[in-house]
């Protein structure tokens, strides 16, 4: 699994630039953010949550990202997603396969999900949940067999009882994405839950990052990407174009720059907390 770096003082750059390695030599990234409200973005302060930087990340080292979805939010341009808050991995899935997201045939889709299947009113036992999410991915083969899906374990909880139950659902998920892999799916792993730790976890809903926890997010989304790289081919031609993000939910170009530069000073704080 794969979990951010610490940042120290005499590696700052890194912090930013990771490596400066581009993904598979440029190749185009059409990628879908796919899951519930973290995936949305729910809580952080441009509403963009992870998708900004890791595009950023991303572009800096390049590869042209595009993000597919039938969802808007957040203050970036291009902000599409495939995210809708309060869902079950069941409604999740059913919500994206009637949609019509997967017409867009992204080569990429990034998963965080089942934290609502963890909380009320679901209150469904981590076994019964992780079997729901073998169902899960084995939708997204039906669809999109070639697309490279980026699995991640479900970050911390500041409910004890929630928690509880996503360190039993996390503790499924290799076997579950090993056994993916087994039967011809391109899968990988990262590892959320030990990267963003407590103190990045909004004490208000006790549930979702704050800026400096979405920043983390990003940057083990691009490790992960980084490291299975060598499985992403380049976007099928029959894929749908990239959504024009509507007008209405987009900032001004002065706001989104201050509002980027922001989660930047963020990133090398939040790696040195890591470390520390």
């Amino acid at each position: 699994m794969i979990v951010a770096a610490a940042y120290s003082p005499a590696t700052a750059d890194s912090a930013v630039s990771v490596s400066r390695k581009t993904i598979n030599n440029g190749v185009q990234l059409k990628i879908m953010p796919l899951g519930a409200s973290i995936v949305w973005g729910q809580d952080s302060t441009d509403g963009d949550g992870f998708r900004l930087l890791l595009r950023d990340m991303l572009e800096a080292n390049g590869n042209n990202v595009s993000y597919v979805g039938t969802r808007f939010h957040g203050n970036m341009t291009n902000n599409a997603c495939e995210a809708y808050p309060g869902d079950t991995i069941d409604e999740v899935q059913s919500r994206a396969n009637s949609s019509g997201a997967w017409e867009y045939v992204p080569n990429v889709v990034l998963v965080h999900l089942g934290t609502n299947d963890c909380e009320a009113p679901a209150h469904e036992n981590s076994s019964i949940a992780a079997d729901k999410f073998v169902s899960f991915l084995q939708n997204i083969k039906s669809h999109n067999a070639d697309a490279l899906v980026v699995a991640s374990d479900l970050i911390r909880n500041l409910n004890h009882d929630v928690d509880e139950c996503i360190v039993h659902f996390n503790s499924h998920l290799p076997r579950i994405v090993r056994e993916a892999k087994e039967g011809g799916q391109k899968i990988t792993l990262v590892d959320m839950h030990d990267a963003v730790p407590f103190s990045d976890i909004n004490t208000t809903d006790l549930t979702h990052p704050t800026d400096a926890g979405y920043a983390i997010m990003a940057r083990v989304w691009y490790e992960g990407l980084l490291n299975a790289s060598s499985m992403i081919s380049a976007p099928s031609a029959a894929g749908k174009t990239a959504p024009t993000t509507p007008s209405s939910t987009t900032a001004s170009s002065a706001g989104k720059v201050a509002l980027t530069s922001a989660v930047w000073i963020l990133v090398p704080f939040a790696l040195w907390m890591l470390g520390s």
